[in-house]
């Protein structure tokens, strides 16, 4: 009897010792968070004459029967979705300035961003060399 008291008190010992070793407070201290207080930087103001300088308006260019269909023109920078409704592929490749070049497979739709400087870029299909246009960038 006095073996199986012993080895009972010894369970729960060993027991009582692992859960306070296991579950036990964190014995790192940790500093308590201070927020420094925030202010608003001062908005920044230009001068103006009125206008506003609007977000460039996304432009979609068409490519169906082996021909281009372009917008009439584009803002510096749009996004320009591309649309190829043949089942071949196609790309839209600036010809002179190399600003652009974009493959778009059949039946899908590819973007690029338009130049950021206005002016003319004649562009055609690499692939497809008499599918040619001119994008204006205004």
């Amino acid at each position: 009897m006095r073996i199986r008291s012993t080895l009972l008190t010894t369970v729960v010992a060993g027991m009582l010792f692992g859960l306070t070793a296991c579950g036990g407070a964190n014995d790192e201290q940790t500093e308590p968070q201070t927020t420094a207080p925030t202010t608003a930087a001062p908005e920044e103001t230009t001068e103006s004459d009125g206008t506003t300088e609007a977000a460039a308006e996304p432009a979609e260019i068409g490519i169906k029967d082996f021909e281009f269909t372009l917008p009439d023109s584009v803002a510096p920078g749009a996004e320009i979705t591309v649309t190829n409704e043949d089942n071949a592929a196609h790309t839209v490749t600036a010809t002179e300035q190399g600003d652009f070049d974009t493959e778009i497979q059949g039946g899908e739709t590819a973007t690029f961003t338009a130049p950021s400087e206005p002016g003319s870029y004649p562009l055609e299909c690499t692939f497809h060399p008499s599918m040619t246009g001119t994008l204006v960038v205004e």
